[in-house]
């Protein structure tokens, strides 16, 4: 089987680099339900942080970046919707 060339193993790379890059989006909003979860049965977020051994900035931070209130609706698109 012939090397793939320089052009096709650029290209692979970049698709696995997006990928990965989605995959960690993904992982970030899990661990941010994870967060809210705590928040909920905890009390706080003060809580959440203490219980985990990390910064409460970091659990702040966490949820408000990738928290549900953040995260984009699986079926909603970037579009302009028309006026009916």
């Amino acid at each position: 089987m012939p090397t793939p060339n320089w052009r096709e193993r650029v290209e692979a790379e970049t698709r696995r680099q997006r990928q990965l890059r989605e995959e960690v989006a993904a992982s970030a909003r899990r661990r941010a339900e994870a967060f809210e979860e705590g928040v909920r049965e905890l009390g706080s977020k003060k809580a959440v942080a203490r219980e985990t051994g990390i910064d409460v900035r970091i659990v702040r931070r966490v949820i408000n970046e990738y928290g549900s209130a953040t995260a984009t609706p699986p079926d909603s698109t970037t579009e302009d919707q028309p006026n009916k």
